[in-house]
């Protein structure tokens, strides 16, 4: 991976976390990556978050990193945008309806 790519990266996890705090959340990138699971960002509770920004989508590639990463119990989610476009998730369609149906309840 060159710098520039490492550079993008860092880039992306760092408006990911931006948007998190926006939102409330005590977000922050992962400086460490531990073999026993760990997405991109912390401070997000119950949810293991890999974020990519590529220019073509690899989202199956991108969903086994995220599985394999997250802890039991946690969400998993990939968030990822290309160049002038916004910023896009995965989560697999039962948690979206779970929250969807927390979110009306409230």
């Amino acid at each position: 991976m060159s710098a520039t790519e490492r550079r993008k990266g860092i880039d992306a996890e760092l408006e990911v976390v931006k948007l998190a705090r926006e939102f409330g959340w005590p977000a922050s990138r992962r400086l460490d990556q531990p073999r026993d699971g760990g997405g991109d960002i912390a401070g997000i509770p119950a949810v293991c978050l890999e974020v990519k920004r590529q220019e073509t989508a690899s989202v199956w590639a991108w969903w086994a990193q995220v599985e394999a990463a997250a802890k039991p119990g946690e969400i998993a989610a990939v968030a990822f945008r290309r160049s002038a476009s916004p910023w896009l998730s995965v989560i697999e369609l039962d948690e979206l309806f779970s929250l969807l149906a927390f979110r009306a309840r409230s």
